[in-house]
């Protein structure tokens, strides 16, 4: 019998092949408790236009036996490969691929999808195990299942819910100072990397960022990238566009962002979290001011360089000016809350080491959130209300484009040459 994939709409909660009766069964299970939904549980699907790889929704369950340990509210995160699919052949635009190469490209996806979702589960219990949540701002997690060979499209996560909070997307400026506790959690989060043992670091292992990014990179898929940017603002980002488009395929780098850590120096790697952009960080509100107050979606997660989230931090919360201003400032506090958070131990690279990674990564972050800037928040701002400021949102978009291509084209002459001009550290005694 033919097992259902994450590739295709299925009969469960929202079209995913995740039921009702899956989730109860492992509620009752990891949560200890004879309790099940009731039939006055209500489901809603919420994130859209947050996310592509995944279903979130909010649950707020009619218990049918009370308990304390019980959440009033939480969220499922159900594996969701359809909008990802769409999306890649919207990159791909005038440049379609053949039937072979879409069907060699889906089946890496799905094993990839699989990978991404365990890994993400390994990484919380690692997060729930260091108990430092104020700190590091991961939210609680109830339950999960992965997926395995038996297994290969119902696997999901069950995490709190929190409540009042927003997400500040792409089109919204945060301003510099406001970016302060997420560093310090990125801080303590890498810092964490010197307590992961062996086996920890076998189950967050297997990312292939060339794997993963390739097919949507390729030539073809670049040219499709850099028209969807184009098409934001036509007047203000066609000459900008057209600089990047003379480096032609060159400007993409895998040998240089996949093993950066070897270029630059850096003999440890360290925890990256792999997706942090605006759309996985929560704000709340105190008094009177926008506030970090969680960081979600662990599922990049791996072992590498540690300018890898900060790019793509910097990118998609500030407004291009405040990038192109500040980032030299962020990254030293950032190294005050590294340093910090490490106590007696030795740091793994060096303030220099990290600012140099941070020119050299920066050409791979910006082209891999450009596909954001494009279609993804172009969805979004469809399902916008009558009351809020659309043409707002796009200048902020096309402010923050202008900037991110200037510097794609910037740190591509500075970074091209690093792999080609490389000389293997000599052994001194």
């Amino acid at each position: 019998m033919k097992q259902l994939s994450i590739l295709e709409n299925g009969d469960g909660l929202f079209n995913t092949h995740v039921t009702l009766q899956d989730v109860q069964e492992v509620i009752q299970e990891q949560l200890n408790t004879k309790s099940i939904l009731g039939k006055n549980t209500k489901y809603i699907l919420i994130g859209e236009g947050n996310g592509i790889m995944s279903r979130i929704i909010l649950v707020e369950p009619d218990w049918t036996v009370d308990a304390d340990h019980l959440p009033s509210k939480f969220v499922l995160k159900i594996p969701y490969c359809v909008h990802f699919q769409g999306l890649i052949r919207q990159m791909m635009g005038s440049n379609p691929m053949s039937k072979e190469q879409e069907a060699g490209l889906m089946m890496m996806l799905e094993a990839e999808s699989h990978g991404v979702h365990n890994r993400e589960v390994n990484m919380n219990t690692i997060l729930e195990k260091w108990e430092k949540g104020e700190t590091l701002l991961n939210s609680k997690i109830y339950f999960s299942k992965k997926f395995d060979s038996d297994n290969k499209s119902k696997g999901f996560i069950g995490m709190e819910y929190v409540e009042n909070s927003v997400v500040r997307h792409l089109y919204v400026n945060v301003k510099p100072i406001e970016l302060y506790p997420v560093l310090k959690s990125l801080a303590y989060f890498q810092a964490g990397t010197l307590q992961l043992n062996e086996e920890e670091k076998n189950s967050i292992s297997g990312f292939d960022l060339a794997k993963l990014a390739g097919p949507a990179l390729t030539e073809d898929g670049i040219k499709g990238i850099l028209q969807q940017a184009r098409l934001i603002n036509l007047e203000k980002l066609d000459e900008k566009v057209k600089k990047i488009e003379e480096f032609g395929h060159g400007v993409v780098n895998f040998e240089l962002a996949c093993n950066l850590n070897k270029y630059v120096g850096i003999n440890q790697p360290v925890l990256v979290h792999g997706d942090l952009w605006s759309t996985n960080i929560l704000w709340k509100e105190r008094n009177g001011k926008p506030i970090a107050d969680k960081i979600i979606d662990y599922a990049g997660i791996h072992m590498g360089n540690p300018a890898e989230d900060i790019v793509r931090v910097f990118v998609s919360t500030l407004s291009g000016a405040d990038r192109q201003t500040h980032w030299k400032h962020l990254l030293n506090q950032f190294y005050i809350y590294f340093l910090e958070a490490l106590q007696s131990e030795k740091a793994p690279y060096t303030l220099d080491q990290l600012k140099e990674s941070y020119r050299c990564y920066f050409v791979t972050g910006g082209l891999a959130l450009l596909p954001l800037f494009g279609p993804v928040t172009q969805g979004k701002l469809m399902m916008c209300s009558e009351n809020e400021d659309k043409e707002g949102y796009k200048r902020v978009i096309t402010e923050k484009m202008e900037r991110l291509l200037d510097d794609i084209e910037k740190y591509h002459l500075l970074s091209r040459n690093v792999t080609k001009s490389y000389k293997k550290p000599v052994a001194r005694n």
